[in-house]
């Protein structure tokens, strides 16, 4: 039976306070519910307490019956608890997602950049929406609001896509919403592109005019198509992760630049791109030549610690990697090659590997793929050749 407790102001009684048990939860705390009711100003005080005991009993009656309904339906028990709130959504983006979740000390420099600046579209489209009211609707609206009126790619509404996602979710998780609205957000579709490389026929043209490049430059391009090296990790290179006995290469750092942080030196994108990288025979020969011309340069330093591709400040400050893209297409348009960027030269190497004859597995760890299908799905392709060796092959078999 709930329990009635008179409040008073000045001597007088003017509302009652009603307090009831419905139950124990998990830990054994009793779950209470409180009410207050204000009797109504023509009353006597003792007709005040008889009415205040009906409404007592009437209001414990409908939360008995409010808890037994929430008992036997959590979510919609959940949806009341949240149903009250109001999170501006910028707010909660701004402050708490990305405060949070992103700018928290353990994400780099280049990840917080990118997420940033999508942060920018979404924050300005849906500026004065609460957490709570945001719909499917909403969101699919602003969608196709990227892809028609700002004609961003497919690529670039599906970042979009993500980061919403991310944010949502956390909301979920912080108890501001019952569920996550993108969960009905249809996912952006990919078109699936072919990945830029150099053909056997391209790739000998490639390398004979490599002999008119200097010898940095050229010990770099050869990095690049050789070793599937990322742009940041080739200028991460430093003289001591050259391996000469072995003619092994350590990858572990990464150069990435952003207008905010400037340039950075880093790990490698993910955990699987420290490794350990073979160098041809060719290459670690060039590589020595330049280690030598480096000496000679800087007499006085201990070279073991210095880029290998540095900057114009020394030998010990990193290269800008923007600089090495526009070069490595000047280099491409020069020599009636396609045109191409350090990555697709990476790409370049992955294919040319694969059609070499190099097994899978390899290229995954000499590419630094955290797992063989990223492998598989971007880089195995067969050109008409490699298909008439095959089914040269079958035929073969069965004496067809």
């Amino acid at each position: 039976m709930a329990s009635i407790r008179e409040k008073k102001q000045d001597q007088k009684t003017i509302s009652f306070q009603f307090t009831c048990c419905l139950g124990r939860d998990e830990k054994g705390k009793q779950i209470r519910r409180y009410s207050t009711w204000t009797p109504p100003k023509a009353l006597t005080l003792t007709k005040a307490r008889i009415a205040a005991q009906k409404a007592a009993e009437k209001w414990e009656r409908e939360e008995r019956v409010a808890y037994e309904k929430d008992l036997k339906d959590p979510e919609f028990a959940k949806s009341k608890e949240v149903a009250p709130i109001q999170t501006d959504f910028v707010t909660f983006a701004e402050q708490d997602w990305f405060a949070l979740c992103i700018d928290d000390g353990e994400h780099k420099p280049k990840t917080i950049a990118f997420y940033a600046d999508t942060m920018k579209n979404i924050v300005a489209y849906f500026a004065g929406k609460t957490l709570q009211n945001m719909t499917a609707t909403d969101i699919q609206k602003f969608l196709i609001y990227l892809r028609t009126e700002r004609h961003y790619s497919p690529q670039n509404v599906h970042h979009h896509h993500r980061t919403l996602n991310m944010i949502f979710n956390f909301a979920v998780k912080q108890d501001l919403v019952q569920k996550n609205p993108m969960d009905n957000v249809d996912k952006p579709r990919l078109p699936k592109h072919k990945v830029d490389a150099l053909s056997q026929e391209e790739a000998q043209e490639f390398f004979k005019a490599l002999s008119s490049c200097p010898l940095d430059f050229r010990c770099l391009l050869l990095l690049l198509i050789t070793t599937g090296l990322r742009r940041g990790e080739c200028l991460g290179l430093k003289w001591r992760d050259i391996d000469e006995q072995r003619a092994l290469l350590r990858v572990e750092r990464n150069i990435t630049y952003t207008p905010k942080s400037g340039i950075v030196v880093s790990t490698p994108k993910t955990a699987a791109g420290i490794r350990v990288v073979p160098l041809m025979d060719s290459v670690l020969c060039l590589l020595r030549l330049l280690k030598a011309q480096c000496q000679r340069a800087h007499a006085d330093a201990i070279i073991e610690d210095g880029f290998i591709f540095h900057g114009e400040s020394g030998i010990f400050t990193p290269r800008d990697p923007a600089a090495i893209t526009q070069r490595v297409k000047r280099f491409m348009k020069a020599n009636a090659l396609p045109d191409m960027s350090p990555h697709d030269l990476r790409h370049s190497c992955a294919t040319l590997l694969l059609s070499s004859g190099a097994d899978i597995k390899s290229v995954q760890e000499i590419l630094g793929h955290a797992n063989a299908s990223t492998t598989l799905n971007f880089y195995v392709r067969a050109d008409i050749k490699q298909m008439k060796t095959a089914t040269d092959k079958m035929a073969a078999a069965f004496g067809l």
